[in-house]
């Protein structure tokens, strides 16, 4: 099979695994790209989703840990204790730095308003991929028993491999960040 043919029947099956889940296409892996330097993760210590999620952070940090850092990001704040308290709960090693992003500096950066939502970024910060880890929860309380589509894992390979991933962006499934107030712009007359 010629390449360009594999590469339609493999965009093809992908197409077709990503049914029902909204999603964007890349230009279908031909274009070369900046590799991949780092993934950020929205989290909260509170949220069920993200607390599900530990497990795959961890594999894909342990994973890739010596080409692509990881960084958890708390919107809510998190407290030294709080720190503390989540890496022993679930067992999450140093080389995932865990921040506290109370002031919403890294949250309206990448625009984030889901727990957990990902952004996989480049050297220079341009963001390569975000949204769903996987397609495990179609809906906030309701996951597949089975994972299907493995979006940030398929991200990072195609990126390594400097191709645009098939799939750049979908919809995160979690907790909603509340957005910080600009007390600016809330001044009491």
């Amino acid at each position: 099979m010629n390449s360009a043919r594999l590469i339609w029947v493999l965009t093809f099956i992908l197409n077709l695994n990503g049914f029902g889940q909204s999603h964007s296409h890349g230009n279908e892996g031909l274009q070369k790209i900046n590799p991949p330097k780092s993934i950020v993760v929205f989290m909260a210590v509170d949220c069920p989703v993200t607390q599900k999620y530990m497990s795959t952070i961890k594999a894909l940090a342990l994973q890739f840990q010596n080409r692509i850092s990881v960084t958890g990001c708390f919107p809510a704040g998190l407290t030294r204790q709080q720190e503390k308290q989540f890496r022993s709960e679930y067992n999450i090693p140093a080389l995932i730095r865990l921040v506290d992003d109370k002031s919403h500096r890294i949250t309206k950066k990448l625009a984030a308003t889901i727990t957990p939502e990902v952004f996989l970024l480049s050297g220079s910060e341009e963001v390569l991929y975000s949204g769903a880890i996987d397609n495990w929860f179609f809906e906030l309380g309701r996951y597949r028993p089975e994972i299907t589509e493995h979006y940030l894992l398929d991200a990072i390979t195609a990126t390594l491999n400097q191709t645009t991933p098939a799939v750049t962006k979908t919809t995160a499934i979690g907790c909603f960040i509340q957005q910080k107030r600009d007390d600016k712009n809330h001044h009491q007359h």
